[in-house]
C-alpha cells in the first residue's frame, strides 16, 4: 500500500511568506519584542551632559525612535521584519569606535540576543 502526498507550492509559499500567516505572526511578534527590549536597553544621556551643538537630539530621542520595522520582502520574496532606530539599527549592532566606552552602545545586539534566547 503506497501513500501519496501532493504539495501545493502556492499554499506553502503563502504559509511561509504571508504577514497574516503563522510564520508572519511569529516574525511580527519577535520584532515587537526586540523593539521593546531595545527601548529598555538603550542608554539615555543625562540631560546635564547634553549639548545641542554635539548631539542630534535631546536625551531620550534615540529611545523614542525605536520601533518594529513592519514586514518587508527580500529579493527572493521571503518575508522578514526587524527593528528601526534613528541613524539605522546597524550602527547599534557593532562595537563602537574606541572613544565611545561601554557595551551599552550595542543595545540592538543585546535585544536581538535576548529575543533569540527566549525563542
Amino acid at each position: 500500500m503506497a501513500n501519496s502526498v501532493r504539495l501545493d507550492a502556492a499554499a506553502i509559499e503563502d504559509l511561509l511568506n504571508s504577514p497574516d500567516g503563522p510564520v508572519g505572526g511569529v516574525i511580527g511578534e519577535l520584532s515587537e519584542k526586540a523593539a521593546d527590549l531595545a527601548k529598555i536597553l538603550v542608554p539615555v544621556m543625562n540631560r546635564r551632559k547634553w549639548n545641542p551643538l554635539y548631539q542630534y537630539g535631546p536625551p531620550g530621542v534615540t529611545a523614542a525612535s525605536i520601533r518594529a520595522s513592519g514586514f518587508r520582502y527580500n529579493k527572493l520574496g521571503q518575508l522578514y521584519s526587524g527593528v528601526n532606530v534613528n541613524y539605522g539599527p546597524t550602527l547599534f549592532l557593532q562595537r563602537p569606535a574606541r572613544q565611545i566606552h561601554g557595551p551599552q552602545y550595542m543595545f540592538m545586539s543585546r535585544a536581538l540576543d535576548i529575543v533569540t534566547a527566549l525563542g
